[in-house]
C-alpha cells in the first residue's frame, strides 16, 4: 500500500494500513466456502483480513456480519469466518492457496499496490459485472478504482486509503502574517521563509530524501510522471522537462533556500532508516520544524511531549503553479473475491456491506485514514476538522502508478533506492544532468526486469 518505508512503517499503505501487527497465519483457515445450504447461500464464507486481530477491528467486523445477515436474509445461516493474515506472509499465502486449492479465502483484503499484480497472476475474480451495477460505484474516488482496473476489467474495489499533506500550526501562520495556505511552489517557499524568520531556530520545511511516496507529489504536481507503461513496457520519465523542474525545485529547498537541514539528507520522515522517531516528525512535534509532509497517521509517531498540538492543521501539497493541488499517492486496502471461490454472488453481497459508505467510513476512522468516497472527502465531517480537512482535500486527487508496478518495491525500497539515492546525491552537490540521467536509466531497467541488468 506504500505509506512509509521503515520497519515501523506500514510499507505501502495497503501495506500502510498494515498496522504491522502479527496475527494468525492463514494456515489455520478452513477451506473456502464449505458446503452450500442452497445454490446461492453458502454454509460459510471465509474472509482474509490483513494484520492483527485488533479488538476494535474485530468489533467492526462482527457488526458488519450482523448487518450482512440482516440485509441479505438468504444468508442468515451463513457463517462468516474471519482469518487474520500477517502482511508479511500475504503473497505467499495467496500463492499457496491458489496453487493447492486448499485453505483459500472467498474474500480477501489486499493492499492497493498488490491488486494489479495479483490480478495479472490470476489470483482475483473479475468483478466488473458486480461493480458496474453497484449503486456506490459513481461515488468512488476515480483514481482509486482505476488502480483496480486492468484492460477495462475490475478486479477489486477500494476500501480505505491514506494520503500525505503538509502539517502546520495555525498560530505560527498568524504570527507570520500568512492568511491562507500556499497553493503554488513559489508560495510554499515564501511561506516557509516567513515562518523561519518569525520563529527563529526552526526549519522551514522537511525536504527529506528517503520518502519517494511523498516526493512523487512534486513530480506529479509539475505535470510529470515517474514512469509510464505502454504494452507492458515501462519508460522512466525523470529526464522529462516537468520531472526535472520538480527535482530542481525539491533540491533547492535545501541547497538554495536553506529551508531544510542537512541532517534530513538520507533520512525518512522518521529519521535514519529503521528509526521510529528522531527525524522530521520529532522536530515538528517539538516545534523545531514549521512545515512537515506526512499523513494523518503520523500522529502516532509524534513525541509524547509534543507542543502546541491544539493548533495543528494541514493543507494539500501545492502544485507548481496552482490553483489545483498536487496529486498524492493514495495508499490503502482493497477488497476482492478470490479466484477459486465458489460463491462470487455471496462474496460480492458481503463486500457491498463491508464497503458501503457508512461502514467504510467508520472503518477508516478507526485508523486515521479515509473512505474511498468523494462525498465524504469533499462534504463529509473531515472538512469540518481543521487538522483533517487538508488531507481530505488532497485525497480527492490521487494517483498510484508506478508505485503499484510489479518491480516498484525492488526499485525503491528493496534492493535499490533509486530516487532517494538520486536526491541524496543532488543535495550533496552532484552534477544534475548526469545524476538524473543515471537514475532514469536505472529506474527503467529495474521496473522492466527487476534488476539493473
Amino acid at each position: 500500500m506504500g505509506l512509509r518505508k521503515t520497519p515501523a512503517a506500514l510499507v505501502a499503505f495497503g501495506t500502510a494500513a498494515a498496522l504491522a501487527i502479527a496475527g494468525c497465519s492463514s494456515s489455520s483457515s478452513s477451506s473456502a466456502g464449505g458446503s452450500s445450504t442452497s445454490s446461492s447461500a453458502p454454509a460459510q464464507l471465509t474472509v482474509w483480513r490483513m494484520g492483527g486481530s485488533v479488538a476494535s477491528q474485530v468489533t467492526w467486523m462482527n457488526n458488519v456480519v450482523t448487518q450482512f445477515h440482516k440485509d441479505f436474509p438468504a444468508y442468515a445461516n451463513t457463517k462468516v469466518n474471519v482469518v487474520w493474515v500477517p502482511w508479511t506472509s500475504r503473497t505467499t499465502d495467496w500463492n499457496n492457496a491458489l496453487a493447492s486449492g486448499k485453505n483459500a479465502p472467498d474474500i480477501t483484503e489486499l493492499g492497493n499496490t498488490d491488486t494489479p499484480t495479483e490480478a495479472s497472476l490470476g489470483v482475483l475474480t473479475n468483478v466488473s459485472s458486480y461493480v458496474n451495477s453497484w449503486s456506490n460505484k459513481a461515488g468512488l474516488v476515480s483514481g482509486m478504482l482505476a488502480n483496480d482496473t486492468q484492460n477495462g476489467d475490475v478486479y477489486a474495489v477500494p476500501w480505505f486509503g491514506g494520503v500525505r499533506g503538509v502539517w502546520y500550526r495555525t498560530d505560527q501562520f498568524a504570527k507570520a502574517g500568512i492568511t491562507s495556505p500556499p497553493t503554488t511552489w513559489a508560495q510554499l517557499v515564501t511561506d516557509a521563509q516567513k515562518l523561519q524568520q518569525t520563529s527563529p531556530g526552526t526549519y522551514g520545511i522537511d525536504a527529506i530524501t528517503d520518502d519517494t511516496n511523498a516526493f512523487a507529489s512534486f513530480l506529479w504536481g509539475s505535470g510529470g510522471q515517474i514512469a509510464t507503461q505502454s504494452n507492458g513496457t515501462w519508460t522512466a520519465n525523470l529526464t522529462s522537462p516537468a520531472d526535472e523542474a520538480a527535482i530542481r525545485y525539491y533540491v533547492s529547498l535545501y541547497r538554495t533556500y536553506h529551508l531544510s537541514p542537512s541532517k534530513y539528507i538520507g533520512q525518512t520522515e522518521l529519521g535514519n532508516t529503521g528509526s521510529t522517531s528522531g527525524g522530521a516528525n520529532t522536530d515538528f512535534g517539538l516545534g523545531k520544524l514549521d512545515l512537515y509532509i506526512d499523513g494523518p497517521w503520523a500522529s502516532a509517531t509524534m513525541p509524547t511531549n509534543s507542543v502546541d498540538k491544539a493548533n495543528w492543521a494541514s493543507f494539500p501539497i501545492p502544485s507548481e503553479n496552482g490553483p489545483n493541488t498536487a496529486p498524492v499517492f493514495a495508499g490503502g486496502s482493497d477488497l476482492a473475491i478470490f479466484k477459486t471461490s465458489k460463491y462470487p454472488q455471496a462474496d460480492w453481497d458481503l463486500i457491498s456491506v463491508m464497503d458501503n459508505t457508512a461502514n467504510s467510513t467508520s472503518f477508516a476512522n478507526l485508523q486515521g485514514f479515509f473512505p474511498p468516497y468523494t462525498s465524504e472527502l469533499t462534504n463529509g465531517p473531515y472538512k469540518q476538522q481543521e487538522f483533517m480537512s487538508g488531507f481530505a482535500t488532497a485525497a480527492a486527487n490521487s494517483q498510484i502508478s508506478p508505485l503499484n508496478a510489479k518491480n516498484w518495491a525492488t526499485a525503491d525500497t528493496g534492493k535499490y533506492f533509486i530516487i532517494p539515492d538520486m536526491l541524496k546525491s543532488l543535495m550533496n552537490g552532484a552534477p544534475f544532468d548526469s545524476t538524473v540521467a543515471q537514475a532514469n536509466s536505472q529506474l527503467q531497467t529495474v521496473l522492466n526486469s527487476g534488476a539493473e541488468s
